[in-house]
């Protein structure tokens, strides 16, 4: 059973870094931010939001720049994560580790003899001694086999031993009445009134940030394709806009012609639309709404009109106040997984989450 551990985004105003492949975007040093609580990006050991005075007038965080903030957001969540992250990885293995040490005590052995008995040495063939030697010749200093066989064939052996025990404790643990307290870490990020994919009570909410002229997006866009027909009743898909301007010039007008096209209930087919194609001008733009049969006059109108130009802007401050510098941005139940996530690895997160969700039931 998972423990869930939840933050508004609003309250913290802090943010994950993108750990996985996607799109970056280190926002210009001269802007300023607005929105989030300055006070939440300062530790405990920075008492006041004054950072300085000078002249007279007093300095603070709002006066900082925008990518100073965002890296501000960035370092706090990141601490949360590492935090947690560790705290789990290392409640597990003290658990493996005991697990372990029971059953080579009920056998009356210690621990090493009842690896060797239960797990046995592992062999280093001829063919893996090669193999591991040739990837690593060079930090070998180009030394002979010959000369280096030995040590090599006992890290070789070490390290197949290491993973047998790792997958024997596993094994324990999940026959074991194991039940791990420390909470996952999850950000309460704002969905009401955004574009969202799935049944409002599914077990599972994916929220994703993303550029539609950012090709990582549009690989990302492959696996929530497949990620929606297998997934249909459990995954609700959230999309929140974090068009990266500096280096994708047309995302913003692509984002709000996204928008436009929702206003007459064709936002996701309008979204599908835009990942067939990588020019995103006006025309391109315009060319998507008729083919999907949109008011041409209403969509025009809509688009020129920068009607939503703002609501673009809301969902990248909300970004920035997360500390996201980069596109797709994904988290799935608040719990950030990074940014492109191939189909595999994110099944395997969802399938992850409603274990969890099964778990706390």
């Amino acid at each position: 059973m998972r423990h869930l551990l939840c933050l508004t985004a609003a309250t913290l105003a802090a943010g994950l870094g993108l750990a996985a492949a996607g799109c970056g975007d280190v926002s210009a040093g001269s802007q300023r931010a607005s929105g989030g609580s300055g006070s939440t990006l300062l530790p405990d050991t920075v008492p006041s939001e004054v950072l300085g005075v000078l002249n007279g007038e007093e300095l603070t965080l709002d006066d900082l720049t925008e990518r100073d903030r965002v890296q501000l957001a960035k370092l706090r969540i990141d601490y949360y994560t590492g935090v947690h992250a560790l705290l789990e990885e290392s409640a597990e293995r003290a658990a493996r580790e005991q697990l372990l040490l029971n059953a080579a005590q009920e056998q009356g052995l210690t621990l090493n003899q009842f690896y060797l008995r239960e797990i046995g040495v592992p062999e280093v063939s001829d063919q893996e001694l090669q193999m591991v030697y040739d990837s690593n010749r060079q930090a070998l200093g180009g030394r002979p086999l010959a000369e280096v066989a030995a040590d090599l064939r006992r890290q070789i052996g070490n390290q197949k031993m290491q993973r047998k025990i790792a997958a024997e404790g596993n094994r324990m643990l999940g026959e074991a009445a194991w039940e791990l307290l420390v909470p996952a870490f999850r950000i309460d990020i704002e969905t009401a009134g955004h574009a969202a994919l799935g049944p409002d009570d599914a077990p599972i909410e994916m929220i994703v940030f993303s550029d539609f002229e950012c090709p990582y997006c549009r690989r990302f866009n492959d696996s929530l394709d497949q990620l929606r027909e297998e997934y249909s009743d459990e995954v609700r898909v959230v999309f929140r806009h974090l068009p990266l301007r500096s280096i994708h010039p047309l995302a913003q007008k692509a984002a709000e012609a996204s928008i436009c096209a929702g206003d007459q209930g064709k936002f996701w087919e309008y979204h599908d639309a835009l990942w067939t194609d990588s020019d995103l001008g006006a025309d391109v733009l315009e060319q998507h709404g008729r083919l999907l049969g949109l008011d041409t006059e209403a969509f025009a109108e809509c688009l020129n009109s920068g009607r939503h130009y703002q609501r673009v802007q809301d969902d990248y401050e909300t970004a920035l106040n997360l500390g996201l510098t980069g596109t797709p941005a994904v988290f799935v139940n608040g719990r950030h997984i990074g940014g492109y996530v191939a189909f595999p690895a994110l099944k395997n997160q969802v399938e992850r989450e409603l274990d969890a969700v099964a778990s706390s039931n």
